[in-house]
């Protein structure tokens, strides 16, 4: 029997290494039905903390953000919760010259919960909401929020929801690999936005990101579900990248 030599064990160390990459795939959610045969629009921009941060996905784009306000905002959602903790504010824009401003908060404070729930019907035990209000075209306003995002799956159930202007969105995680398999992060793997029963819209929220919207979406309902896209991408660096404020 011919012992192996010296000179072969890193060649055959490499050929494993090669053959375990190979089997690792980047993970990926679970697409719905409902979404088959819609292109993903991949997410650039963002990967890491960046100062005047936009990121951008197909026709869309969201920034520059900022993470703080600088000034008063008269919409009412909104303008109770300015003395939460997390606070980040960007501008969406779409091909067509639709723009939409976006100004969320997190980290609110034990009696903000109570004025929270006069306009969603949130888990009063819940101590981890993230939301945001979408200032469009003239007077239109949108709201969204999400709540239990950074629980663990045993503390609280993700869950939320978009509503204004002619739209009315569940906000509901993924959970689920794209082989089926269930993930066991602690994190959704994105999200779905369903309305009237049926999966209009995703974000995957893993990796760089992609984002879905049905071409049979009004185009302004298109643009505000990006921006809510946008936020939650943007929301799941926050938590690493946070300033006190």
């Amino acid at each position: 029997m011919q012992i192996m030599g010296n000179s072969t064990k890193p060649a055959l160390c490499f050929l494993l290494f090669s053959a375990s990459l190979a089997a690792w795939t980047v993970p990926a959610m679970r697409l719905d039905p409902d979404l088959s045969g819609v292109e993903p629009m991949m997410v650039d921009g963002r990967q890491g903390w960046q100062v005047k941060q936009v990121i951008a996905f197909g026709e869309f784009r969201s920034g520059p953000v900022k993470r703080g306000w600088t000034r008063g905002y008269n919409y009412p959602f909104i303008v109770r919760f300015s003395a939460a903790k997390e606070k980040l504010s960007y501008e969406t824009a779409d091909a067509a010259g639709g723009r939409i401003e976006a100004f969320c908060m997190g980290r609110l404070s034990e009696q903000d919960f109570h004025k929270f729930h006069e306009y969603f019907e949130i888990n009063l035990r819940t101590r981890d909401v993230f939301s945001c209000t979408l200032a469009g075209a003239g007077s239109a306003s949108y709201d969204f929020y999400v709540e239990d995002l950074n629980q663990n799956r045993t503390s609280g159930e993700v869950s939320g929801s978009v509503r204004g202007a002619g739209i009315h969105a569940e906000i509901r995680p993924v959970w689920r690999l794209e082989s089926g398999k269930k993930s066991w992060d602690v994190r959704p793997l994105g999200f779905e936005f369903v309305i009237d029963g049926v999966v209009a819209g995703a974000v995957e929220t893993v990796n760089d990101g992609r984002v879905w919207l049905t071409a049979d979406l009004p185009e302004a309902h298109r643009l505000v579900l990006s921006s809510v896209a946008s936020a939650l991408l943007l929301r799941s660096d926050l938590a690493d990248h946070n300033d006190d404020l």
